[in-house]
C-alpha cells in the first residue's frame, strides 16, 4: 500500500521501526513494477529515505601476498580487487585496459589456494596469450607449480594424457586458452539437463503467450528457439558418449579465472524485441559451453568460485551487460524476476528513436536503437555487486599524454571514382529496400562491405582502379614515414592497425603500405606484419623485437595485435586505417599505446577517414553504441537515466561530421553535443532540487524529533543508578543478582524462552530502569533498557558478554546523548544550508534555450525534415538536400 509504505519509510529511525523498514526495502527489490509513475514516485521516496544502498567497498592494503616476488609491486586497485575475490562469490574485474589484472588474477589464485579456498584453479586466457600469460605468473610467483596446455597437447592423440594430467596433477595453476577450453568435454549428464530445462521454460513462456493471446509473431519466435534446442538435444542424445575420457566435471577445477572475457559474450537469449537495432540475434557455441561450465563450477562452490577479466565488459551491445549478469549474477536475477532478458530490458533500458547516416552514406534515417538505460542507480548498485569497475578517470595510471589530448583525424576527399562507387552501392540498398532481391545474391552486409573497402581504398573494391596520391592509405604513409625518421634516434616504434585487407591472395593494403615505405628508405628488417607470425613462440619473440626497436613498424588486426598485445616500451604512434564496429576494438587498440610501461611522456593517435564514404556510418556506429556503455561504467548514479553522449563518444562524433564533408553537419555536431551536455546539467539540476526539498521535509520532521530525544537522553543519565565494581545489581524476577556472570547466563535463559513469544516481556530491572526481552522475528532475541527512550542492548555468546554489554550502555549514556546533540546541531546546519540552495534557476538556461534554436535552424538547413516516406523496415527514410534537388 503506497500509504503506509509511505508512513513506514517516514517513520522515526527507531530499533522497532527497522524491521518494517527492512521489509520494505526488500519489497522495492522484489516488486514487479508496471505502473511507471507509481515506481518513479516510490523508487525516489525510498531513494531518499534510506540514500539507496551503498556499495560495499574493499581494501586490500593488509594483503601480504606470501611466496610472491619483491620485485613486483602491486597497485592499490589491484589489491583492493585481490581481497574482493577473496571475499566475494564471483567478481567481474572490469579494470580499464592496461590496469593490470594479469598479476590481480594471478595473485588472487594463488592467495585462494593458500587459505584452503581452491584446490585447483584453472586460468582460460586468449590463444595469442598463453606464453605471455604463463611467463607473468612466473615472475610474479617464481615458485609456482603450473601447468602450461598448448595447441599441440589438445590434438586428439594427446588430449587424454592432458586430461589426466590436469585431473591426477596437484598444480597451483592450470592454463589454457580460449580455444583449448573449449575442447574440454563436458559430461552428457549436464548438458542433457541443460537443454531440458530450457525447453521446459520455453513451453511454460510459449503457452503463457498463447494463454494471454498477446499476437503469433512471439509465439512464432518462442517456437522456433524451442525448436533449435530440441535439434540439439537430439543431437547430442544420438551421438552419445563418443569420447570415452575424463570430462571438465572430473578434472577437480573448483576455480575458473577467465581473462579477455568479452570474447564469450555472444550467450544465446530469447527476445520478442527482434525488430530493434543495437540487440545481438547471434548466439556462439563458445558462449554456451562456457555457460555449462561456469554453472557448475558455481554448483560446486555454492554459487561462487568464478572471476571473469576484461577491460570492455560491454563491448558492443546493452545485452552484453546482461549477458555478464547471467553469468555472474543469475541466481540474483531470478531473486528479482529479472532473468529473462524481456523482463530485464523492461526494467532497466527502452529504445531511442534518432536520426541516423543511412548505411550507405547519401542520406538519412530514423531508426530505433536500444541505446538508453533507466532506473540507472538500481541497475548499477546490482551491477556493481559483482563488479569491480575501474576506469582510467578513477585509476589515473602513469600512462603517456595523448598529443592535443584527443585522436588526430586526417581526412582524404572523395574522388570522382568513389562518389560513383557510392551511388552505385545506392541502387544497390535501393533494390534490397524494395525487396525484390534474393539475400543469397546480395544484401546489406555485402552493401556494407562493399562500401568499406571503397572507403579504405578504391583497389579492394576493383584492383582496376587507380592509386589515387590523396588516399588515407597514402597519407597514412607519408605519416608513417615521417614520425620514422623524427624518432630515428630513439628507435621508437609504431602500431598500424587495418582489420580489412589483411596478408592474402589479391590486392592487400598490408603489402602496399610495406612496399611503399621501402621505397621511401624504411627497411624491411624494421617492418612486420602480425599475420606471419603463427606460433606463441613466434609472437613472443616478434613482441620482444618490438620492445627493443629491432621491429619499428608492425602491422595488424584487432583480432590479432587487440587484447594482450604488450609490446608499448618505445610506442610513439598507433594508427587506424579503419574503423572497428565495436567501441570495446577502438579502446583495445589505443590501448597498446597508452599504456604503463611506455616510455614515452607523449604519444600520438592518428584516425585516417574517407570524406563522403562508409567511414561516416562506420564512426557513427561507434558513437551510437559508445553512448551506454560509457554512461554505464562512468555514470552518476543520481540520474535515473542515461542517453548522452559523454567525452570518449564525441571523438566517433567529430570523426563523423569531418568524413561527411558538410560543414552543416560538421557544425550540427558540435551544436548536438553541447546540447546534449547542456541537457544532462539540467537534469541533474531538476533532480537535485527534487533531492533538496525531500531532504529539507525529511530534515524539518527529524529535528523535533531529535530534539524531544536528546530531552529524553538527558533525562535518563539523571534517573541512572550507578552499577559500576562491586555496586553491581540486577533485578531478574525477584531474585537481586550481584554475580556478573550468573546474571548474563539467566539473560541468555530468558532470552531464549522469548524467542518463541510475539510480544515483549519485562523480566526485570537494571541501573535505574525497566529490563524486557523481545523476539526479533528471525530466530532470535534482543534486550530493551526502558527509561525515557528504550535501548536495545544485543545478546552475546557468553554470559560476561552480555553483562558487559549491559554496563556499556548504560555508562555511556552521556557519550550518547553527546552524539545525539552533535546530530541535531548538524542537522540544523544542513537545513539552513538546504533552504539556500534549494529552487535557484538554473544557471545555462539561456544557453540551452540558445542551442535548441540553433539545432532547429540547422534541422531546417540541412532539410533533414523533408520527405520522410515510410519503408518496408518501419522506419522512415530521410533524404539529404543534395539528393533532393537531383
Amino acid at each position: 500500500d503506497p500509504v503506509e509504505d509511505k508512513q513506514v519509510v517516514n517513520a522515526p529511525a527507531t530499533e522497532a521501526a527497522r524491521d518494517k523498514q527492512q521489509k520494505i526495502k526488500e519489497r522495492f527489490q522484489s516488486w514487479v513494477w508496471e505502473d511507471e509513475p507509481r515506481r518513479e514516485r516510490l523508487c525516489r521516496l525510498y531513494n531518499d529515505r534510506f540514500n539507496g544502498v551503498r556499495l560495499r567497498t574493499f581494501n586490500g592494503d593488509h594483503l601480504q601476498l606470501s611466496g610472491a616476488s619483491d620485485a613486483i609491486i602491486l597497485r592499490p586497485h589491484q589489491k583492493a580487487a585481490i581481497w574482493r575475490i577473496l571475499q566475494t562469490p564471483n567478481t567481474l574485474l572490469a579494470h580499464v585496459v592496461g590496469a593490470g589484472k594479469t598479476y590481480t588474477l594471478v595473485a588472487a589464485a594463488m592467495e585462494l589456494k593458500r587459505l584452503g579456498l581452491a584446490r585447483k584453479p584453472l586460468f582460460v586466457v586468449p590463444n595469442h596469450m598463453l606464453e605471455q600469460f604463463s611467463s607473468e605468473l612466473l615472475t610474479l610467483y617464481p615458485a609456482a607449480n603450473i601447468l602450461v596446455a598448448t595447441k599441440e597437447d589438445f590434438e586428439k592423440e594427446r588430449r587424454q594424457t592432458l586430461m589426466s594430467r590436469i585431473a591426477t596433477g596437484n598444480w597451483d595453476a592450470v592454463i589454457v586458452t580460449h580455444s583449448g577450453f573449449e575442447r574440454v568435454p563436458l559430461s552428457q549428464a549436464t548438458q542433457e539437463a541443460f537443454f531440458t530445462e530450457q525447453i521446459t521454460s520455453l513451453e511454460n513462456a510459449i503457452l503463457e503467450q498463447r494463454t494471454e493471446a498477446r499476437g503469433s509473431r512471439l509465439v512464432k519466435e518462442l517456437e522456433k528457439a524451442k525448436k533449435r534446442l530440441e535439434t540439439k538435444l537430439k543431437e547430442l542424445l544420438a551421438e552419445g558418449q563418443k569420447d570415452t575420457g575424463l570430462t571438465f566435471e572430473e578434472l577437480g577445477v573448483d576455480r575458473l579465472m577467465v581473462d579477455e572475457a568479452h570474447h564469450f559474450k555472444n550467450l544465446f537469449y530469447v527476445s520478442k524485441m527482434t525488430r530493434i537495432a543495437g540487440l545481438p540475434q547471434t548466439a556462439s557455441q563458445r558462449a554456451l559451453d562456457m555457460f555449462l561450465k561456469v554453472r557448475h563450477i558455481q554448483q560446486t562452490n555454492s554459487g561462487g568460485g568464478v572471476v571473469f577479466a576484461t577491460g570492455t565488459p560491454i563491448a558492443n551491445s546493452v545485452a552484453e551487460m546482461f549477458t555478464m549478469q547471467r553469468y555472474l549474477q543469475l541466481s540474483a536475477l531470478q531473486a528479482l524476476k529479472v532473468d529473462h532478458f524481456d523482463a530485464w530490458a523492461g526494467t532497466f533500458g527502452e529504445p531511442v528513436t534518432a536520426m541516423e547516416l543511412s548505411p550507405d552514406g547519401s542520406g538519412y534515417r530514423l531508426n530505433t536503437r536500444f541505446a538508453r538505460f533507466i532506473n540507472v542507480p538500481e541497475l548499477m548498485g546490482q551491477f556493481r555487486q559483482v563488479a569491480d569497475v575501474q576506469t582510467a578517470a578513477m585509476l589515473k595510471l602513469p600512462v603517456p599524454e595523448l598529443r592535443g589530448g584527443k585522436p588526430t583525424v586526417i581526412s582524404s576527399p572523395c574522388s570522382p571514382e568513389l562518389k560513383d562507387i557510392v551511388s552505385k552501392l545506392v541502387d544497390r540498398a535501393e533494390k534490397l529496400r524494395s525487396g525484390n532481391v534474393d539475400p543469397c545474391d546480395d544484401n546489406m552486409l555485402l552493401v556494407t562491405t562493399d562500401g568499406r573497402k571503397a572507403a579504405l581504398d578504391l583497389r579492394l573494391y576493383d584492383p582496376g582502379f587507380p592509386d589515387l596520391p590523396d588516399s588515407k592509405v597514402n597519407r597514412a604513409v607519408g605519416e608513417v614515414e615521417r614520425i620514422w625518421r623524427e624518432t630515428a634516434s630513439q628507435r621508437s616504434t609504431q602500431l598500424v592497425f587495418c582489420d580489412m585487407s589483411t596478408p592474402g591472395s589479391g590486392f592487400s593494403v598490408y603489402d602496399d603500405m610495406r612496399d611503399k615505405l621501402i621505397v621511401r628508405g624504411i627497411p624491411s628488417a624494421e617492418i612486420a606484419f602480425i599475420q606471419d607470425y603463427d606460433s606463441d613462440a613466434d609472437k613472443a619473440s616478434l613482441f620482444k623485437d618490438v620492445r627493443s626497436g629491432r621491429v619499428r613498424i608492425l602491422f595488424g588486426s584487432t583480432a590479432k595485435m587487440g587484447s594482450g598485445t604488450n609490446v608499448q616500451a618505445k610506442l610513439i604512434a598507433l594508427h587506424h586505417l579503419d574503423a572497428p564496429w565495436r567501441p570495446a576494438d577502438v579502446e583495445q587498440r589505443d590501448g597498446r599505446i597508452r599504456r604503463q610501461g611506455n616510455t614515452n611522456p607523449e604519444v600520438q593517435i592518428y584516425r585516417y577517414v574517407t570524406a563522403q564514404s562508409f567511414d561516416g556510418y562506420m564512426w557513427q556506429c561507434l558513437e551510437t553504441k559508445a553512448k551506454f556503455i560509457a554512461q554505464v561504467m562512468t555514470g552518476d548514479s543520481s540520474l535515473r537515466r542515461l542517453e548522452d553522449v559523454d567525452g570518449a563518444a564525441l571523438t566517433y562524433a567529430e570523426v563523423k561530421a569531418i568524413a561527411s564533408g558538410n560543414p552543416l553537419v560538421i557544425e550540427k555536431a558540435n551544436v548536438d553535443a553541447e546540447l546534449a551536455r547542456l541537457t544532462r546539467l539540467r537534469t541533474q539540476h531538476v533532480e537535485a532540487n527534487f533531492r533538496i526539498r525531500s531532504q529539507i521535509r525529511n530534515l524539518t520532521d527529524e529535528i523535533p524529533r531529535l530534539e524531544r530525544r536528546l530531552e529524553a537522553l538527558r533525562e535518563d543519565c539523571a534517573r541512572r543508578v550507578d552499577t559500576r565494581g562491586d555496586w553491581f545489581v540486577i533485578q531478574l524476577g525477584s531474585e537481586s543478582i550481584t554475580d556478573r556472570g550468573i546474571a548474563g547466563e539467566m539473560l541468555i535463559r530468558l532470552a531464549d524462552r522469548t524467542k518463541s513469544l510475539s510480544d515483549d516481556r519485562v523480566v526485570g530491572r537494571f541501573a535505574g530502569f525497566e529490563l524486557s526481552a523481545a523476539p526479533m522475528g528471525n530466530g532470535k532475541a534482543q534486550l530493551y533498557l526502558k527509561g525515557s527512550v528504550r535501548h536495545s542492548v544485543n545478546i552475546q555468546s557468553t554470559a560476561h558478554g552480555t553483562t558487559r554489554s549491559l554496563e556499556h550502555l548504560v555508562q555511556n549514556l552521556e557519550e550518547t546523548a553527546i552524539q545525539g546533540h552533535d546530530h541535531l546541531v548538524q542537522s540544523r546546519k544542513r537545513l539552513v544550508d538546504l533552504k539556500e540552495q534549494v529552487d535557484q534557476p538554473f544557471e545555462y538556461a539561456a544557453r540551452l534555450a540558445e542551442f535548441a534554436v540553433k539545432q532547429q535552424e540547422l534541422i531546417e538547413m540541412l532539410d533533414l525534415n523533408r520527405n520522410a516516406a515510410p519503408t518496408t523496415e518501419g522506419t522512415v527514410e530521410i533524404r539529404s538536400a543534395s539528393e533532393s534537388s537531383s
